[in-house]
């Protein structure tokens, strides 16, 4: 099952162009144009995909409600090109669910991330190569940022958006630290891509996201699994907030890759708990 969720995205894509070339084959050939409705729903798949790989636009909604209505619309307008369109149709519909609500879903932590308990220890690696712990963050507050990696326009996304945020968090004495468990040149590109004071770290083989229950099996897309730990495992996406001492004040991992807190989210935790600009 792991394997298959390693390849679903490319498998679908490539899967989503082919229907929809045959189906605007089958319109031309036959005259029969009711049968560009079959492929309303992997148009709305591919154009969400092509969206994401651009990253022109990241939606972090929790269900994806114009895919769905543009699906159930293709679906109705089948009817009349008969039911070998509706099949079309509805497996198009099938592949829309099976991204949203099986491929993106994430594994739920029972671990030992516990607010107002102090952040267990793991390791990491900076990008300079020194083996270092998670002591380094009981100098002053943190947000700390647990990523999949470069490859993950959702991850970017949220990396852009803390990055434009970058100085109300430091009017608030409060550091950044991005972990990541991709290989250690994409997590250096990365700290070169953004111009801010934010600390970058490698977590390698996975042991900071074991340590706390936070690895997410398979997880990592095939094409993208070049220096990834074994299996393709990779972290579920998470965030946590620590202030001076180490103490965890907030932790949110998402339970869908698509999902993430907003970044004024942040903000407003510091602030209830009098983390306030200087």
């Amino acid at each position: 099952m792991q394997t298959i969720k390693r390849v679903y995205g490319e498998v679908t894509a490539a899967l989503a162009l082919g229907v929809i070339t045959l189906v605007i084959l089958r319109a031309i050939t036959e005259a029969q144009p009711w049968w560009l409705a079959a492929a309303l729903p992997w148009v709305a798949y591919a154009l969400y995909l092509a969206l994401l790989m651009t990253r022109v636009v990241v939606v972090q909604r929790r269900h994806p409600w114009v895919q769905l209505a543009v699906a159930v619309v293709g679906i109705v307008a089948s009817i009349v090109a008969g039911p070998l369109a509706v099949l079309v149709a509805v497996l198009g519909l099938a592949v829309i669910i099976g991204y949203n609500y099986w491929y993106s879903v994430q594994h739920v932590s029972a671990g030992p991330v516990s607010v107002d308990e102090p952040l267990p220890l793991f390791p990491l690696t900076t990008v300079d190569g020194a083996a270092v712990d998670s002591s380094v963050f009981t100098q002053q507050p943190h947000v700390l940022m647990f990523i999949r990696g470069n490859w993950c326009p959702f991850c970017m996304a949220q990396v852009a958006q803390i990055a434009d945020q970058y100085r109300e968090l430091d009017r608030r004495g409060v550091a950044v630290a991005i972990i990541s468990p991709q290989k250690p040149a994409d997590t250096v590109e990365l700290s070169q891509r953004f111009d801010i004071p934010v600390n970058f770290y490698i977590d390698t083989d996975g042991a900071a996201a074991a340590a706390l229950d936070l690895v997410q099996p398979g997880g990592t897309p095939v094409i993208f699994s070049a220096g990834a730990p074994a299996g393709g495992d990779t972290v579920v996406p998470t965030v946590i907030i620590t202030d001076a001492s180490g103490t965890v004040l907030w932790a949110e991992q998402t339970d869908n890759h698509r999902v993430r807190p907003e970044p004024t989210t942040f903000l407003d935790v510091l602030d209830q708990h009098g983390i306030r600009a200087r």
